[in-house]
């Protein structure tokens, strides 16, 4: 891949910008976080180990706006070279709000909209970008969580052009643009004070043809008492898992092999997290 670095210094200022231009007195919750992670392309057994950091915000106004963005940045030992021009930095930049238009004790009805972008991933994805305003019907209760989203938006995908152009394609053929529906689910659980659980599915989808199904999954651990009262802000250890499944038919051409010979990634991380 062709990669401008200076890319990877604007995306969190970007962050930073469009959430300094929310109202003024809002409430700020910044966080960040430091860790490891393994890549896995299961399909030709690749493993990439790595090292990577994130810096998230969630702001709310004295007014109800709530807006929240993160941006997390991975640095891969690359040593499969599944892509034989990769350059082993890649990231993930997220913005988004919502608010309520009901709401009867632990029942309630929203909206969402969110920009989630996925660029130069060891698995051949040169950029991904999703623009998704949705519908949100949810419960939420002490112990547990669990809401279902629906909306249409944005779909873009455009895969490197290393590894399939080795098979005679060409960039030209290698982009899916379109207006798509996605349909996702969310499900969170408290067990005690110190652990919680949470897992999402995703599933875009133009008509009836699957573009990407996306499974997350993470348990987060309060770390206040093995830091022994120190200077860190609620710090915490988080165990995550991030897995998409991609369909590439709108990739492929006839009379030549698959544009990859993957159509799948797994990124599982631990990481360190505390309050700014």
């Amino acid at each position: 891949m062709k990669l401008s670095l200076p890319t990877a210094v604007l995306a969190p200022l970007l962050l930073a910008a469009t959430l300094a231009a929310g109202p003024a007195r809002a409430e700020e919750d910044w966080r960040y976080s430091l860790g490891l992670h393994d890549f896995a392309v299961r399909d030709v057994d690749s493993h990439t180990h790595g090292l990577n950091g994130s810096v998230s915000v969630d702001q709310r106004s004295a007014s109800g706006r709530h807006l929240y963005g993160s941006f997390e940045l991975f640095l891969d030992r690359d040593k499969d070279h599944l892509d034989s021009d990769h350059i082993p930095l890649w990231w993930q930049l997220h913005l988004g709000s919502d608010g309520e238009l009901w709401r009867s004790q632990q029942l309630r009805l929203g909206w969402t909209a969110d920009l989630q972008t996925r660029m130069n991933t060891v698995s051949g994805i040169e950029r991904q970008i999703t623009a998704l305003p949705a519908l949100v019907f949810g419960y939420q209760g002490q112990v547990l969580q669990a809401s279902v989203e629906t909306g249409a938006g944005w779909f873009f995908m455009e895969l490197d052009d290393d590894a399939p152009k080795e098979v005679g394609y060409d960039r030209s053929t290698l982009r899916n643009s379109v207006f798509a529906y996605a349909v996702t689910g969310r499900l969170g659980l408290k067990l005690g004070e110190s652990v919680s659980l949470s897992g999402m599915a995703r599933g875009w989808q133009d008509g009836s043809q699957s573009l990407l199904s996306q499974y997350q999954a993470a348990m987060r651990i309060d770390a206040s008492a093995l830091m022994g009262g120190g200077t860190l802000k609620q710090p915490a250890i988080v165990l995550s898992a991030d897995y998409h499944r991609y369909n590439l038919d709108p990739y492929n051409r006839p009379g030549l092999p698959p544009a990859l010979r993957w159509n799948d990634d797994l990124l599982i991380r631990l990481a360190f997290e505390t309050r700014w």
